[in-house]
């Protein structure tokens, strides 16, 4: 009865599409379990987080009918039907549903699509994120970057060893870049997969499906095959739930969106100047592997190659803000910087290979309390002309009024940020986001005045200002019990970090923006999974 909700041919309502249904329906059940297990267990982040993932993506609106092939945001068409591989986005969403749960058990259950998947039902294909990487070899085998990865982890199956070992914490045995999660938590590891798993498996099969389409066109009769590897990169990329502006979507479109608007390079709610470049490089290619203009075809290749890898940066970095600057030393900050560190290093190690080193030796797990973040930016933007990108395409980290870079992450090259239209102190406010759990407030409430013509006599009147009076006192201890925590943590954070030459301003408009930044980077997380890229 649901089809007729979302296509106006019932009668086409496929089995595949049951399929589809009934496992967004078990993703479902399974996030309202782990929501109200998470509330009990006392970890609200983890619920909200499955909340945001249900509230997101409604029971019925992902699975399209595999017959009906629609246009990519309406922006590209595809030749060939790839819905099987946008569905794959799906397998991350489920992942990101189970590890929710913040237990051992949700771990395993996520364990488990990621290595059977869920959605992308084509038999004879059986893909699943982790065949993402343990078929690379074979099916990228003429990417050029897939090789790069491969020369500096030295194992082809490189990116499903990062995740196996996130799964069971323990170390990786690469030839660089090496992870111990046994460094790790349990709140560590969660953040290492469900950043990694798109990261590492899906970026690469974007990029190498467009270096395998262009250089596959060189001896192609008819590159009929390689529109179909083009359109595959497309799929990767974009998913089955990703939307233009952003709200939903599991895969690099949207996490191209989130930090967009973070590093001010859009405004609010508005497509990423690199997803527009991205799309329409996205059809220039096609058309070119349709002319047989195989050299133009791998100029586009390259350029989105460059593209793509902006997000990965701006990931990193902001993961290193809010560890060094902000103090945020919550193990999910951690594990998202390992991730997307792990996600961009055989990139810069191409480039340089000490701004490699001091990029895995700031954010590789167990190390990123000592790293610094102007030392990892310094790194970055020295790599920027190698990877093909400008200051202007990562931009730098926008403060909360929307008005200006936080002090020391500004754009390099004085690039400035996009003006924004967004209150952005109300910038969660909207249908997409659950916000955590209100502050206290530093100073209580001036309390209501007495109406004197409400009848109340003086008694009520003393009662309310031995009230107000005892309400102000007992505000008054917490906050200096509070004052006193942040002081005493404050402290030990100088005392454990080595003494740095970078220093923030001391400007109370500075400090304010720092404060609350550092507030919305412990929220990361849940507005990612607001867009539904957790």
């Amino acid at each position: 009865q649901q089809s007729t909700l979302h296509t106006s041919q019932p009668q086409q309502f496929s089995t595949q599409r049951l399929r589809h249904h009934k496992a967004i329906l078990m993703d479902h059940r399974t996030m309202k379990t782990n929501c109200k297990a998470t509330i009990r267990g006392g970890l609200p982040a983890c619920c909200i987080a499955a909340m945001l993932l249900m509230h997101t993506s409604p029971p019925f609106a992902a699975a399209a009918d595999v017959s009906e092939q629609q246009p990519f945001l309406g922006r590209y068409e595809p030749d060939t039907n790839v819905d099987d591989v946008a569905a794959l986005d799906l397998d991350q969403r489920s992942i990101v549903a189970r590890l929710a749960s913040g237990t051992f058990t949700g771990l395993r259950e996520a364990e488990a699509v990621y290595s059977k998947g869920r959605f992308s039902t084509d038999s004879e294909s059986s893909r699943t994120i982790q065949s993402l990487s343990t078929r690379a070899e074979e099916e990228l085998d003429v990417s050029s970057t897939y090789q790069t990865f491969v020369k500096y982890y030295g194992n082809p199956d490189y990116a499903d060893q990062w995740i196996q070992a996130s799964f069971d914490g323990t170390s990786t045995s690469l030839d660089n870049g090496n992870a111990d999660f046994s460094n790790f938590g349990l709140e560590g590891r969660v953040a290492a997969i469900r950043w990694g798993t798109a990261l590492l498996n899906v970026w690469m099969h974007v990029v190498g499906c467009l270096e395998k389409a262009a250089t596959n066109c060189l001896t192609s009769a008819d590159n009929e095959e390689e529109v179909a590897d083009w359109d595959t990169a497309v799929a990767f990329y974009t998913g089955s739930e990703a939307r233009a502006d952003g709200n939903g979507g599991h895969f690099i479109y949207t996490l191209a969106q989130v930090e967009c608007e973070k590093f001010g390079t859009c405004k609010k709610g508005d497509m990423a100047p690199i997803n527009i470049d991205i799309f329409d490089l996205f059809n220039d290619g096609k058309a070119h592997l349709q002319q047989g203009n195989c050299d133009d075809v791998a100029e586009k290749a390259s350029e989105i190659k460059a593209l793509v890898t902006v997000p990965l940066i701006q990931g990193a970095m902001r993961a290193m803000y809010a560890l060094d600057v902000s103090g945020d030393y919550q193990e999910t900050t951690q594990g998202q910087g390992a991730a997307f560190a792990a996600a961009i290093l055989p990139l810069v190690d191409e480039c340089n290979e000490g701004n490699a080193n001091i990029i895995h030796n700031d954010l590789a797990p167990g190390k990123t309390l000592g790293g610094s973040f102007e030392v990892i930016k310094a790194a970055f933007e020295r790599s920027y002309d190698c990877l093909g990108i400008t200051c202007n395409d990562v931009g730098g980290i926008i403060n909360l009024r929307g008005n200006g870079y936080l002090t020391g992450a500004e754009a390099c090259d004085n690039a400035q940020p996009v003006e924004s239209d967004t209150d952005y102190d109300d910038q969660f406010d909207n249908d997409n986001y659950v916000s955590s759990p209100s502050k206290p407030q530093s100073s209580p409430s001036k309390p209501q005045q007495s109406d004197s013509s409400n009848g109340s006599g003086g008694g009520d009147g003393m009662n309310a200002a031995i009230a107000a009076l005892l309400s102000g006192l007992v505000f008054g201890i917490f906050g200096l019990v509070g004052g006193a925590a942040i002081t005493l943590a404050y402290m030990s954070k100088k005392n454990k970090k080595d003494e740095k030459e970078f220093v923030t301003s001391s400007d109370p408009k500075d400090v304010a923006d720092r404060n609350i930044w550092a507030e919305d980077f412990k929220e990361s997380k849940i507005d990612v999974d607001d867009k539904s890229f957790s």
